[in-house]
């Protein structure tokens, strides 16, 4: 009868956590006996790697142009709340704001506050995804807010301006990134991919462009249209396999040219698009990297040795009815042997 009690508590486990979580914090605090989780410790930054990590998300579905050039799309504002969760859940950015449907005096304003809120060694990531505009003739590329009007280019928001504001950013801190999920947004870069070097997952490679500055541009296509929803994912195919990657990448340090090099395979394997990496002319890049500091690498799909909760079990001093505690003095006796064995203080807890 008690090997069953001691079997019935390990089966009952599991649901005694929920119930736990759901309690108030005070009774967890106030109790001394029953169940208690350790606190997930998250990845802390390297040495190397100092300053914020702040981020500007944009994302515009709901067109309103009233000459209807620019149709609303699908899944720009889902990507850009996606993206704004990735790097406040799973990168540690603590400055992130996110414009959905912004005008072109929002976005402005937004990308100006920024550049006045950079400290030196701040790392700083801009979002864009909605429609781009590139004039043939001129050469000029556009970010298209959704109070744009037709082709008024006046009512667009220049890749000048974006630069200006993007080379005021990068002056003040140390790392910036741009990443674009528009029409025509390679008409930002004004130079090449770097290649990988070898073994870029080491300490030595990772301290090396964490100290030297950076201007990147990860890009949804070159000088081209892009698709708007993959799949039915509910994302455009860039956003959809650069989420991808940071979600299921099991590196602690990430940097751009490792993160790009996969979204581009990817998205080139599937859609008729290219995505482009690069660098931001003229504004200062000393071949330095952005990376994105991973503080939780127990992914999906990790395997059971690398995910385990520990549980603690506190023995009670006193009988009690509460479910999922046990008496310090209830003994457990095996079926094969009369010889009764103290319940553990620690019981295992399932891996997921």
């Amino acid at each position: 009868m008690k090997h069953k009690q001691h079997t019935f508590f390990a089966q009952l486990l599991p649901p005694a956590l929920l119930l736990l979580a759901l309690l108030p914090s005070s009774f967890a605090t106030a109790t001394s006996r029953g169940i208690s989780l350790e606190p997930v410790t998250k990845v802390p930054a390297p040495s190397f790697i100092s300053g914020r990590y702040r981020a500007l998300i944009v994302g515009n579905d709901n067109y309103h142009d009233p000459q209807k050039r620019w149709p609303s799309l699908k899944t720009a504002v889902a990507g850009a709340r996606a993206m704004a969760d990735m790097l406040k859940n799973r990168y540690n950015f603590d400055d992130v704001q996110l414009l959905e449907n912004a005008t072109r005096r929002e976005m402005l304003i937004a990308l100006d506050e920024l550049g006045r809120d950079v400290l030196p060694n701040d790392n700083v990531l801009v979002y864009y995804a909605g429609h781009g505009f590139l004039d043939s003739e001129t050469g000029k590329g556009y970010w298209v807010p959704v109070d744009a009007v037709g082709t008024d280019q006046t009512t667009f928001l220049r890749n000048s301006s974006i630069r200006d504001e993007l080379n005021t950013i990068a002056a003040r801190g140390r790392h910036t990134l741009l990443i674009a999920d528009s029409c025509f947004s390679g008409s930002l870069l004004r130079s090449g991919t770097r290649s990988l070097p070898p073994q870029t997952n080491s300490e030595r490679y990772y301290q090396k462009v964490a100290q030297k500055k950076s201007v990147q541009i990860m890009a949804a296509g070159g000088v081209e249209y892009v698709d708007d929803n993959y799949r039915s994912t509910g994302h455009s195919p860039f956003t959809h396999f650069l989420l991808n990657e940071l979600e299921y990448s099991n590196q602690p340090l990430l940097t751009v040219s490792e993160l790009s090099q996969n979204v581009e395979k990817a998205v080139a394997n599937n859609v008729s698009q290219v995505p482009e990496t690069g660098v931001l002319q003229g504004a200062g890049d000393e071949l330095g990297e952005f990376i994105f500091i991973n503080v939780d690498v127990s992914v999906s799909g990790a395997s059971a040795e690398q995910v385990k909760v520990k549980v603690n079990v506190t023995p009670a001093e006193t009988s009690t009815n509460m479910p999922g505690t046990v008496e310090k003095s209830a003994p457990v006796v095996s079926p094969e042997s009369s010889v009764p064995t103290t319940a553990p203080d620690l019981l295992p807890m399932p891996t997921l």
